[in-house]
């Protein structure tokens, strides 16, 4: 994907905590309208990747441009220029209600309401109390309605439902149709391909396979045998 047709890149990343390196000289990009999905083994590095796109980790090399320009901002001054973060942990308040947290969020929540109307009967309960897909959905609907240029999600199916997981993904397809550039690290592979134009294959903090999801999809025995199973090693946590 050319530069000036990203909404997103990462040019020779690196980032860790502290002294311990996590990703080394990653090299991503996540063009407009299209999904990208970022696989690996659990402590392959896909989580610190996000944190550090989203502004929440400081890097220790290389560059992150937003719509083609370099950013070294926070996560609020990206979001406001137009990036949404879905972490891992859904990022919702618990003890507010589903309306409230909507009106947290950057957009309209009639909007969040209408991309996901299951939370149309919900808007008065406590987030806390919400299903594990409950809550997802307000988090996916609280990012969308925002109208971001750039969507980043973190094991978007994680504890859920096939059938909630299949409305999520078709949600993320949907908007990246209207022009949405969306980052999915997602725990269901082929799902994930299913859904991606692209794909990226992380292994100890490194890209070690890249190319579009058809043909990563054709490769998957050996991807899920060479580079999915098991941990990776103690001091690649994220």
């Amino acid at each position: 994907m050319a530069g000036d047709s990203a909404v997103l890149e990462a040019r020779g990343v690196s980032v860790g905590y502290g002294a311990i390196p996590v990703v080394r000289e990653l090299d991503l990009t996540v063009g407009r309208g299209e999904v990208v999905a970022l696989l690996g083994a659990n402590g392959a590095g896909k989580t610190t990747t996000l944190m550090a796109l989203a502004g929440l980790l400081p890097l220790s090399a290389g560059a992150v441009y937003l719509h083609g320009k370099q950013t070294t901002d926070t996560l609020f001054r990206r979001v406001r220029r137009g990036l949404s973060y879905v972490p891992e942990e859904r990022g919702i308040f618990r003890q507010l209600t589903v309306m409230e947290n909507l009106r947290l969020g950057r957009g309209d929540p009639a909007r969040a309401i209408e991309l996901m109307p299951p939370l149309g009967a919900l808007t008065q309960r406590r987030a806390g109390l919400l299903s594990g897909g409950e809550q997802q959905m307000l988090s996916l609907a609280r990012a969308l309605a925002a109208e971001p240029a750039v969507l980043l999600c973190d094991e978007l199916s994680l504890g859920l439902a096939p059938l909630i997981v299949e409305r999520l993904l078709e949600r993320i397809s949907v908007a990246a149709q209207a022009g949405l550039g969306v980052l999915l690290v997602e725990q269901q592979v082929r799902s994930a391909l299913m859904v991606a134009d692209r794909a990226y294959v992380l292994r100890r903090g490194r890209v070690v396979m890249s190319g579009t999801a058809s043909e990563l999809a054709e490769r998957l025995d050996e991807i899920e045998s060479h580079y999915l199973s098991g941990l990776e090693t103690a001091d690649e946590r994220r």
